[in-house]
C-alpha cells in the first residue's frame, strides 16, 4: 500500500516539475523556435492539469488555473495585445466557470474540459503561427 502511494506521489510531484521546467524552458524557446516551444508548453500543460487532477479538490482546484494561463500566453505571444488580454481573460472565465461554479453545481470540477480546450488552442497556434513581429504594431 505505501507503495502506491509512494509511486502517486513521485507522478504527482514529478509531472509539477515538468509543468515548472517546461515553462521556463518554453519561454526560453519561444523567440527561436516557435514550434518547439508549443510543444514544449504543450506537454507542461498536461503536466500541470496531471498534478492539479492528482491533487484533488485539496490543491488542484487552485493551480488548475495556472496551465490555462500558460496556455493563453503561449498561444498568443507575438499577437495583437488586445487578443493576448482577451485569452487571459478567457483562460481565468473559464477557470472561474468550471472549476468554481459549474464543481459546486454537478460536483466535479471541469479538468476534464480544461485540458482539451488547451491542447486544441496548442493545434489552432501551430496551423495559425504568428506574422513575425505582428504583436510590435
Amino acid at each position: 500500500m505505501q507503495t502506491d502511494a509512494f509511486v502517486l506521489g513521485v507522478i504527482a510531484w514529478g509531472s509539477l516539475a515538468l509543468f515548472l521546467v517546461g515553462t521556463l524552458v518554453g519561454t526560453l524557446f519561444l523567440e527561436r523556435a516557435y514550434r518547439l516551444a508549443l510543444a514544449v508548453f504543450a506537454l507542461a500543460t498536461v503536466g500541470g492539469f496531471t498534478f492539479s487532477f492528482l491533487s484533488g479538490f485539496s490543491i488542484g482546484r487552485f493551480t488548475a488555473v495556472l496551465p490555462l494561463i500558460v496556455t493563453a500566453f503561449a498561444v498568443t505571444r507575438d499577437r495583437n495585445p488586445r487578443l493576448q488580454l482577451a485569452a487571459q481573460g478567457a483562460a481565468i472565465g473559464i477557470y472561474v466557470l468550471l472549476a468554481w461554479i459549474l464543481a459546486e453545481q454537478v460536483g466535479y470540477w471541469g479538468i476534464q474540459i480544461e485540458l482539451p480546450l488547451c491542447l486544441v488552442a496548442y493545434a489552432a497556434a501551430l496551423i495559425f503561427p504568428p506574422g513575425r513581429h505582428a504583436a510590435r504594431a
